[in-house]
């Protein structure tokens, strides 16, 4: 009995968590103001994307800026957060560094609305390219956890 109670108290209980990537990611390049585009995908997605506090990250004793909006669409169940890859020093996704914004979607989507979606945002006359990004794929994908 002596020896069960000494192992019990001796053993560790370690608990392990894996980050939950579950979104989609498209990254968006166009050399316009962050207020211009969220207007422009306003009109084309029909949504009503609105400036949000800025994400910030912190790393090395350096806090990061990057522009940040925001529209959750109750009656579909998704969420729209349009953000700024470029911030006050530095990217977000610093391995992405030829898109200039990433619009994530929180939410079940099918893959013809994301489709509709790349091609909507690629119709935009300020947008160079839009495409979908596998964030597992990414060094710095932790950033975009929110």
């Amino acid at each position: 009995m002596e020896f069960f109670i000494s192992l019990l108290i001796m053993s560790k209980i370690l608990l392990s968590f894996e980050e939950d990537y579950d979104f989609i990611l498209i990254g968006i390049s166009c050399h316009t103001k962050d207020y211009r585009l969220c207007w422009e995908i306003n009109k084309a997605l029909n949504t009503d994307l609105i400036r949000a506090e800025n994400l910030e990250i912190s790393k090395k004793n350096k806090t990061n800026s990057f522009s940040f909006y925001e529209f959750i669409d109750e009656d579909n169940y998704l969420e729209y957060y349009l953000i700024s890859n470029r911030g006050n020093d530095g990217y977000l996704i610093a391995e992405q560094k030829k898109v200039d914004f990433f619009l994530l979607l929180k939410g079940n989507t099918s893959l013809n609305q994301i489709q509709d979606i790349i091609c909507k945002i690629n119709s935009l006359s300020l947008v160079l390219t839009s495409f979908k990004i596998d964030p597992n794929q990414l060094k710095s994908k932790q950033n975009l956890l929110f």
